[in-house]
C-alpha cells in the first residue's frame, strides 16, 4: 500500500515496471518480437521531490543503496489517465496457452529520452485505488512545476481524453483552454528547405498499432479560401519527372469529393533508386468547412487500391490517409472586417509503403518509409507555400499553377500515358462498383432462438457518458445566442449491438428482442449503417428515465421530443442534432469528426420508423460522401478510437427551450470483428 509522510511530498509502493529486456531488443530488430515486453517485473518505487526513483527490493530502499533507475519529472512531463491492463504471466500451463493477469496502469512520457534511454515510462499497480492515488500525486507534482517555472498552463496542462472505466472524461477544461486541443506528443526529426517536419511519438504509434505519422505546419501568409483553393486544385500541382512524385485527379466525384491517384518513387540511394518499384496510392479526397472557419480536407485509402494498383502495371499498392487542416487567425489577430490575411496549414500524413515494407518486416530495419513519400510531402507542402507568397506580388517570375512538364519532352508524354492508364482504370472501378451497388434491403430475419436478434457484444466496447463540457441552447437563446451546460440525458443507453448484414438493411427495430419482449417499454433506436462491404451496423437502443415526464408532459423537451417521433421526415430532419466529441484518438481521426453540432437530416439521408413502442433513426452515411470517407478512416482505426455521440433535437422556438439530450452513446475501442453475422432471407 502506498505510504505518504508527513512532509505529503514521499511515497513509497510496490510497483510493475515494463523494462525493455536485452534478447527481445535483439528480436526486434529482425521484426520477430516487440521490443517492449508484455510481461512485468516488480520494483519497489519512491517518489520524493520531483525524482521518481526504482529499487529492486524494498530492502536496497531501507538499506540506503543507490536506486536502479530514476526518473526527473519536468513540466514538460505528460501523465495519461489510468487504464485497465491485461499482461501475460511467465509461465505456460501444460495446455501451451500463457496465462493472464489484470493490472492499473498510466504512464508517463517525456520529450527527451530519459536514463532508461526511453522517452516514456508505464507504471503498473494491483488495485485501481493505489493507481489512481500515484496518478494524482505524480500530476500534482508536475502541475507544481509548471506554476513554478512561470510557463503557459494552457500550452502544458494536460486535457485528458482517455477513456476511464468508472467516469467521464470531462470536456470542459478543454472549453476553457480556448480551443487547446491534446494531439498527442511530436518530436521535430529534420529540417527539409527550410520546414520542420515532426514525427508522431514511438508511444502513440505503437499504442494504435500503426505507422508513426508525420507532421508539417507553417504559417501561410495568405487568406485561407485562397489557400484552400490552391491545396485543392491537386492538378496544378502534378508533375512527371523521373525521381519527383506524380498526382493526379482522376474522377471529380462531385463539388467535395474527388478520387486521386498519387504515386510515391523510391527516393533514397541511387542504387536501390533503380531497383526499387514506384507505390502507387488510390486515395479519396473530401472537404468541409468547419464552423470557425477552419478549412478541413480528409484523404482516406481507398478500398481497391490493391486491384486498381494491378490495372497500372509494375506499381506496388501502397495505403495512405492524411488530413490537411487550414486555420484563420483568432478574432483579436484579424484585421479590420473580421479578415484573416493569414493562416495555419497543418498537413499530418501516415504513409505505409506496402509489398515487401510491412510495419515490422525485416526491410522495414534497411529502409525507412520516409524514403518513400517525406520529401514528396514536403514538396508538395512548400510548392503550396511558394504559391500563396507570389500572388501577393504585381509580378511573377513563373506560373506555378501549371504543369512544368514541357509539351515535347518524354516526361510529357509518359505523364499523358499515365493519364490515360489512371483514367481507364478507375472508370472501369467506379462502373463495377455501380453495378454492385446495393440498395438498402427489406428483409426478414432468421429468428434466434431467443426469438429476436441480440449479438451480445462485450459491455466493454460501449457505455453511456456524462454531459460534463457539452453545452447547448438555453432558455432565452433566439434572444441573447447564449448556450448554457447540459444537463444529464433524460434517456438511458440500454443496450448496444454491432451486427454485419449482407446488404444495407434498415429498420431492424421489430427484429430486435427487447422491442419484443418489453411491449410497455418505449425505445429510441440509433442505427449507423457503416458502408460496405462489409456491411456492419452499430444499434443502439435508449429508454426514457421517466416515460410520463418524456413523453407525455408539457414540458419543452416532451413537446419537441412528441413533435420528433410523430412528424413528417421533414419536420425530423429539421430538429434531429447530433455532437460528436473524439475522447481518444489520433490527430487526423480529431480532425476528421471534429466536434461541431449536427443537424445530421441535412448531411446524410436518414430514414425514419415509427412504430407502436418505438422509434427508429437508420443513418445511410454511404449517402454521404464526407461523411463516409470520415467513417472508412475511423473504421481502420476503431481498435484505438473512443467517440461520444450525444443526441437531441434542436429547438427553434421559446416553448421549446432550453434544449435537452435524449442520450450520449460512447464506443470504445469497438472491434469490428466482434459482430455477429445476420443470416436474412428476402421477403
Amino acid at each position: 500500500t502506498p505510504q505518504t509522510s508527513a512532509m505529503a511530498t514521499t511515497m513509497e509502493s510496490v510497483v510493475y515496471r515494463w523494462p525493455p529486456s536485452t534478447a527481445r531488443s535483439v528480436l526486434s530488430t529482425v521484426g520477430l518480437a516487440r521490443k517492449i515486453s508484455s510481461v512485468p517485473v516488480e520494483r519497489f518505487a519512491v517518489l520524493r521531490g520531483s525524482v521518481l526513483a526504482y529499487y529492486h527490493h524494498e530492502e536496497s530502499y531501507r538499506e540506503e543503496k543507490p536506486p536502479a533507475r530514476t526518473w526527473e519529472l519536468v513540466p514538460h512531463t505528460k501523465v495519461s489517465e489510468v487504464f485497465p491492463y491485461n499482461y501475460g504471466k511467465g509461465g505456460w500451463n501444460p495446455l501451451g496457452e500463457r496465462t493472464h493477469s489484470m493490472c492499473w496502469c498510466f504512464t508517463l512520457s517525456w520529450p527527451k529520452k530519459q536514463s532508461d534511454n526511453h522517452h516514456s515510462l508505464q507504471i503498473g499497480f494491483d488495485s485501481e485505488e493505489d493507481a489512481e492515488r500515484w496518478h494524482d500525486k505524480i500530476e500534482s507534482v508536475v502541475s507544481r512545476l509548471i506554476d513554478e517555472a512561470g510557463l503557459n498552463t494552457s500550452m502544458l496542462k494536460k486535457v485528458n481524453r482517455e477513456y476511464t472505466p468508472q467516469g467521464t472524461p470531462t470536456r470542459e477544461s478543454a472549453a476553457e483552454e480556448d480551443g487547446d486541443e491534446e494531439v498527442g506528443t511530436w518530436y521535430a526529426v529534420k529540417h527539409i528547405n527550410g520546414v520542420r517536419v515532426f514525427m508522431e511519438s514511438e508511444e502513440d504509434a505503437l499504442r494504435a498499432k500503426e505507422e508513426s505519422a508525420r507532421m508539417i505546419s507553417c504559417v501561410m501568409r495568405g487568406d485561407p479560401q485562397t489557400v484552400f483553393e490552391s491545396v485543392w486544385n491537386f492538378e496544378s500541382y502534378s508533375h512527371m519527372k523521373s525521381n519527383a512524385s506524380f498526382l493526379k485527379v482522376v474522377k471529380q466525384v462531385d463539388e467535395h469529393r474527388r478520387v486521386i491517384h498519387v504515386q510515391f518513387p523510391y527516393r533514397g540511394s541511387g542504387l536501390l533508386r533503380r531497383m526499387m518499384p514506384t507505390r502507387v496510392v488510390l486515395v479519396e479526397a473530401t472537404w468541409r468547412q468547419d464552423c470557425d472557419g477552419t478549412f478541413v480536407i480528409l484523404f482516406s485509402n481507398h478500398h481497391q487500391v490493391n486491384q486498381y494498383a494491378k490495372t497500372t502495371g509494375g506499381l506496388v499498392p501502397a495505403r495512405m490517409n492524411a488530413a490537411v487542416t487550414i486555420a484563420p487567425l483568432k478574432p483579436n489577430f484579424r484585421l479590420k472586417n473580421n479578415y484573416s490575411h493569414e493562416c495555419l496549414m497543418t498537413v499530418v500524413m501516415r504513409f505505409e509503403p506496402g509489398g515487401w515494407f510491412e510495419t515490422g518486416s525485416i526491410p522495414r530495419i534497411i529502409i525507412n518509409a520516409d524514403s518513400f513519400f517525406l520529401q514528396s510531402m514536403v514538396d508538395w507542402f512548400i510548392s503550396i507555400r511558394e504559391r500563396t507568397e507570389q500572388e501577393r506580388f504585381v509580378s511573377k517570375p513563373l506560373n506555378i499553377a501549371v504543369t512544368s512538364v514541357a509539351a515535347d519532352s518524354a516526361g510529357y508524354k509518359v505523364e499523358q500515358i499515365v493519364k490515360r492508364v489512371t483514367s481507364t482504370a478507375i472508370n472501369t472501378l467506379l462502373t463495377s462498383q455501380r453495378q454492385k451497388k446495393e440498395e438498402p434491403s427489406k428483409v426478414t430475419y432468421e429468428p434466434s432462438a431467443s426469438g429476436g436478434l441480440n449479438s451480445r457484444l462485450d459491455h466493454k466496447f460501449w457505455s453511456s457518458a456524462g454531459a460534463d463540457g457539452l453545452k447547448v441552447r438555453g432558455k432565452n437563446y433566439l434572444q441573447d445566442r447564449v448556450k448554457i451546460p447540459a444537463a444529464d440525458p433524460l434517456f438511458d443507453l440500454h443496450r448496444v449491438d454491432l451486427f454485419e448484414f449482407p446488404s444495407p438493411t434498415e429498420h431492424v427495430a421489430p427484429c430486435m428482442d427487447y422491442i419484443k419482449d418489453n411491449p410497455d417499454q418505449f425505445f429510441y433506436v440509433v442505427q449507423l449503417m457503416v458502408p460496405g462491404p462489409p456491411h456492419y451496423s452499430v444499434v443502439a437502443a435508449f429508454t426514457p428515465k421517466d416515460k410520463q415526464e418524456c413523453l407525455h408532459s408539457d414540458t419543452p423537451f416532451s413537446r419537441l421530443f412528441r413533435k420528433f417521433i410523430d412528424g413528417t421526415d421533414e419536420d425530423r430532419n429539421d430538429v434531429y442534432k447530433l455532437i460528436p466529441h473524439i475522447v481518444e484518438g489520433s490527430w487526423i481521426v480529431q480532425k476528421a469528426v471534429g466536434n461541431t453540432p449536427a443537424i445530421l437530416g441535412k448531411k446524410i439521408r436518414i430514414a425514419y420508423h415509427r412504430g407502436e413502442n418505438y422509434v427508429e433513426l437508420d443513418h445511410d452515411i454511404a449517402s454521404s460522401a464526407m461523411a463516409a470517407n470520415i467513417v472508412r478512416l475511423v473504421a481502420g482505426a476503431t481498435k484505438t478510437v473512443c467517440v461520444d455521440m450525444c443526441f437531441l433535437n434542436e429547438g427553434h422556438s421559446e416553448e421549446e427551450l432550453p434544449e435537452q439530450l435524449i442520450g450520449i452513446l460512447r464506443l470504445n475501442r469497438l472491434n469490428l470483428a466482434a459482430a455477429q453475422r445476420v443470416h436474412m432471407k428476402l421477403e
